[in-house]
């Protein structure tokens, strides 16, 4: 997925500034794609000059003006272009996974200590993917009225709480099974 696409879906839901932009991520996709506000600024810079995006200054009295996105008829041609695509198979190029495969070779505390760390990381991940994500979902389906839109973003949420679990089970696994070869 590139960045840019994500803008664009969120665009398309409202006019918005770069800043409200970064602020839309981080109550929603933000828990299953990252970006930060350089990196959003000047993606919506490239957009505006590909004709995604037209912006409109708002002047405000007492504070800088504003630069508000709209997203323009190619914009959304491109979104939908994008989202049609077929989607890619999540892949599993992961150093975590590469150290694990080298294992043998590891510190045996670290390696427990290390797979605890991974362990606690999507503990806290799924508790976020079940909590915190529920809320956000309603409060954005009752902000933009969009319930239909809300069971897609389920099905994200849905995913990264299986993710999370299965890999919450995974390093229990692991440790078990490190345990009884390191005794």
């Amino acid at each position: 997925m590139s960045l840019a696409h994500a803008l664009l879906g969120l665009v398309r839901y409202q006019p918005s500034t770069g800043y409200q932009l970064k602020d839309n991520f981080q109550h929603s996709i933000h828990f299953i794609w990252n970006a930060t506000l350089p990196q959003i600024y000047r993606t919506l810079n490239q957009m505006e000059n590909q004709g995604w995006l037209r912006a409109e200054i708002v002047t405000q009295v007492g504070k800088p003006n504003r630069k508000v996105y709209h997203i323009t008829e190619e914009g959304l041609k491109e979104f939908h272009r994008w989202l049609n695509e077929p989607m890619e198979p999540l892949g599993l190029k992961d150093s975590t996974l590469i150290k694990v495969f080298f294992g043998n070779g590891a510190d045996p505390e670290q390696f427990d200590i290390n797979l605890q760390k991974l362990r606690d990381y999507y503990t806290e991940q799924l508790n976020i993917f079940q909590l915190k994500c529920s809320e956000i979902i309603q409060n954005e389906v009752k902000k933009h009225g969009c319930p239909s839109e809300g069971v897609y973003w389920d099905l994200s949420v849905d995913f990264g709480v299986r993710w999370s679990k299965m890999i919450v089970e995974w390093c229990e696994h692991a440790q078990k099974v490190h345990k009884e070869l390191k005794g």
